[in-house]
């Protein structure tokens, strides 16, 4: 009986979404001018995917992940994270089972501090603050072989200030720290923006890496068509706030780049563009 229990359990883990938009609205008032970013935004991300999303300038995408993460409120909707409300939850509150990775490489480190001590931080997520040592070196030779895989050398530069890393290395550093804890729901805020085509192209494979490994469900930004395309198991366009292309798994397989610029070129002539 109880293995039957077990299983229905899993089942029905398996069945509510990890996250959950519903009817969510926003509005920009700056000024006089008033910008509406959404009017009735509804999606559904079933845990382990790994979403690509793409579209132009302004149609919401990074508007997304501000109301998920809790940045800003949303005007009305709500937003469910593995079925729980967490709408109205504070932005550090969420960050104990959402973690993020921004466009500039300096957000997601603290660049005074070392690369043990950022780790050291980023594994003591969410614990209570105590009037000890904040960095145990006991921990360094564990820190080592997270880094010690990226064959970056940052397993030797311990106590190296993060300022002195080149953005490619605090993106690693950052994408390292921030699955370091149990996270549930992971945001890439185009991650690969700000670096080289060599580099951005390794933080890529990294993030798949990490994606795959930890099975970790995951909302991708991005401008890059080809990185949509090659990575992930599902695929979104945004235009004005609404969802034009969704597709997942062998669907999402048949897309092309050339599909997507077929898209956006629609989208411009009807925009007049």
């Amino acid at each position: 009986m109880a293995e039957i229990k077990n299983l229905e359990t899993n089942i029905e883990q398996a069945e509510v979404p990890m996250l959950e938009i519903r009817h969510l609205a926003k509005q920009f008032t700056i000024g006089t001018d008033t910008a509406t970013v959404f009017t009735d935004l509804n999606l559904s991300v079933r845990r382990g995917e790994f979403v690509s999303i793409i579209g132009s300038n302004g149609s919401g995408k990074t508007t997304l992940l501000n109301m998920v993460s809790g940045t800003i409120r949303p005007d009305s909707g709500e937003i469910l994270l593995e079925g729980k409300d967490i709408t109205k939850q504070k932005e550090f509150v969420r960050a104990r089972r959402i973690g993020r990775v921004f466009q500039d490489p300096a957000k997601g480190t603290a660049n005074t501090m070392t690369i043990a001590e950022n780790m050291a931080i980023a594994e003591n997520k969410g614990k209570p603050f105590s009037l000890s040592w904040g960095l145990n070196r006991k921990r360094i030779e564990y820190y080592r072989d997270l880094l010690r895989p990226m064959n970056l050398g940052l397993e030797d530069k311990m106590d190296t200030p993060v300022a002195s890393l080149s953005g490619g290395q605090r993106q690693v550093l950052t994408m390292i720290a921030c699955t370091m804890t149990p996270i549930d729901l992971l945001l890439l805020d185009e991650h690969t923006a700000a670096l080289d085509p060599k580099t951005s192209e390794e933080i890529m494979i990294l993030t798949d890496k990490i994606v795959r490994e930890k099975g970790i469900t995951t909302l991708m930004v991005t401008h890059n068509l080809r990185f949509a395309v090659e990575y992930g198991s599902r695929i979104m366009m945004f235009h004005k706030g609404d969802i034009v292309i969704d597709k997942a798994d062998e669907e999402k397989k048949g897309v092309t780049v050339k599909d997507l610029l077929g898209t956006f070129n629609e989208i411009s002539v009807e925009c007049g563009n």
